[in-house]
């Protein structure tokens, strides 16, 4: 149970990023929506947390903040959102969602548990993948079971209305490990990172991708040859989290980070990740970004991901505990053009496999948990657009949306934007440390295996 906790934190604590900005169409009118962001945030020796709301305008600032917003004891949390409203999470051992609406940010709506009766193991949700304010799958890092909810309900006996069963991509642990995923039209792509928990977490297992049809939650078979008999999608990365689709490319991004490796546990690093395109036409997938092997790694193991456009998207690369950096990269050609700022380079970057949704100030969120910051970065040249004080180290950011964008001109087809790494928005897995450290080694030993 424990170790379900560390696996999960190492890619939250250690590296990731928030991203959001527009790929939408140009001509499409925004100026009738108002977008804000809500950020989770943890003590820095994470015996609490709570979150803070920041709007996202004006372009360069001053934006205003407000932190520390319904602060809790339980600080494995993180984030999702849909419209005019957003979800605190409370994951491990807390197995709890709390509804709020933006115009009231610490007043809950409503608190359910993510436990069906009995249940005596935790349910250890990670996010929230949405169809509808009426539809949303839940996934539980810690079950086979992904939970479908109406995010709409009055009480907790409306929320769980159906089940999605992940059982078949459970290894020899007896969950599979959803953690993050992508609603594309009516589908929803959900990854399973398939960790061996008995054996130190290691990505010993090939990870895939299901897909299931939205409409009637029935599993597809995406016909891929696997030597695993599933019907999903074999990754050709280890241990993945972020879950991107971009309308631009109609391609869904998966990133996944290999196996950090530990001190405690005599492993060394694993670079069998990087960053895959998935068609959603006919399912193939191929590595667009390679993280390196034993000898040359030259970014450490990528740990987060961010897909701005066909010829701009953004990488986190993990060093060493606290020696995170953002890289910027073609993911059409894969070519890496260096770190994106000076400002990001050998820092704690986190809440990388967040989803955001799209953003009319074409600017890119990224928590720096370092400096306490939210650094808000201006996608068309890198440069820093301002720095946000969050008091608590910040983990994860998701938008919420007010209002209704402009008619779009007549000559326009109204075009459509695109939606960062679609976690539980996730997307959905989710990707903010939130451990309850010791001091020194059982502090780095728990940080580890939160992958």
């Amino acid at each position: 149970m424990t170790q379900q906790l560390w696996s999960r934190n190492i890619v939250l604590a250690f590296t990731g990023v928030v991203f959001m900005m527009t790929a939408g169409v140009s001509g499409t009118a925004t100026a009738a929506v108002t977008e804000t962001a809500v950020v989770a945030t943890v003590a820095a020796d994470y015996s609490s947390a709570a979150h803070s709301v920041i709007s996202v305008a004006p372009i360069g600032g001053p934006r205003t903040v407000q932190n520390d917003l319904l602060p809790t004891l339980t600080s494995d949390i993180t984030m999702s959102a849909y419209q005019n409203v957003f979800y605190r999470i409370e994951r491990f051992q807390a197995d709890n969602i709390t509804k709020f609406d933006i115009s009231a940010p610490d007043t809950p709506i409503w608190q359910f548990s993510t436990l069906d009766p009995g249940d005596t193991v935790s349910s250890n949700p990670y996010g929230l993948l949405f169809v509808s304010d009426q539809k949303a799958y839940l996934l539980r890092y810690g079950k086979t079971i992904a939970w479908i909810v109406n995010p709409s309900a009055a009480t907790q006996a409306e929320f769980k209305i159906g089940e999605l069963d992940l059982g078949a991509y459970a290894d020899a642990d007896g969950i599979p490990e959803m953690s993050g995923g992508a609603v594309v039209d009516d589908r929803v792509f959900i990854v399973m990172q398939r960790l061996d928990s008995d054996n130190g977490w290691v990505p010993s297992n090939t990870a895939y991708l299901a897909v299931f049809d939205t409409t009637t939650d029935t599993e597809i078979d995406t016909g891929v040859p696997n030597s695993d008999g599933l019907m999903g999608i074999p990754l050709p990365v280890k241990n993945p989290s972020t879950v991107q689709y971009l309308a631009d490319t109609d391609l869904v991004y998966v990133q996944g980070a290999g196996d950090y490796g530990s001190s405690w546990t005599g492993r060394d690093p694993e670079y069998s990740g990087g960053i895959a395109a998935v068609s959603p036409v006919d399912y193939t997938a191929s590595l667009i970004l390679d993280d390196g092997d034993a000898d040359d790694h030259p970014y450490g193991n990528i740990s987060g991901m961010g897909i701005v456009s066909a010829e701009k998207g953004y990488f986190v690369g993990y060093a060493g505990w606290g020696d995170n950096s953002l890289y910027a990269f073609n993911p059409t050609t894969g070519d890496v053009f260096g770190t994106a700022n000076d400002e990001l380079v050998g820092k704690n970057i986190a809440g990388m496999e967040a989803g955001t949704y799209a953003d009319n100030q074409n600017r890119l969120w990224v928590c720096n948990q370092t400096d306490a910051e939210v650094v808000i970065l201006n996608t068309e040249d890198d440069t820093i657009d301002e720095n946000i004080f969050t008091n608590l180290n910040p983990t994860r950011v998701v938008f919420t949306t007010e209002g209704e964008p402009d008619p779009a001109p007549e000559d326009d087809d109204g075009g459509s934007s695109g939606c960062f790494i679609g976690t539980a928005a996730s997307g959905t897995g989710g990707l903010w440390p939130l451990l309850l450290f010791a001091a020194g080694a059982v502090g780095m030993l728990r940080a580890r295996r939160r992958r």
